[in-house]
């Protein structure tokens, strides 16, 4: 089944704690990123194939990719006054966000078992 619709305060306290999860994560890659000497794709096989640096990236799409569906949640319910669109699309945004998050853990896990 697709994520239930959140409303009201549950809603906003997710978002926020996607917030709080996520601003880390962006500095830790930023910081990791920039140790790397050169970006290729070698050497980010070889950054992603580091346990703490795969775990760490598997829990950045899944949060940046909660966040990014619950963002698109609020923008849908405050401008779409017609029930069935609005909840057309919102399903569908949470289609999206599992497909999202599916494919980026599957090509990352790829890469960290050398398959």
């Amino acid at each position: 089944m697709l994520l239930k619709v959140l409303h009201g305060k549950k809603h906003w306290l997710y978002h926020r704690f996607s917030t709080v999860l996520f601003f880390p994560l962006a500095l830790w890659i930023i910081y990791s990123l920039s140790l790397v000497p050169e970006i290729t794709h070698q050497n980010m096989v070889l950054w992603i194939s580091r346990t703490p640096n795969y775990i760490l990236l598997s829990v950045l799409i899944l949060v940046s990719a909660r966040h990014f569906q619950l963002g698109i949640q609020v923008i849908l319910e405050d401008y779409i006054s017609t029930i069935k669109f609005r909840d057309f699309y919102i399903k569908l945004v949470n289609l999206v966000y599992y497909l999202l998050a599916l494919f980026g853990l599957i090509v990352i896990t790829k890469i960290y078992f050398g398959v």
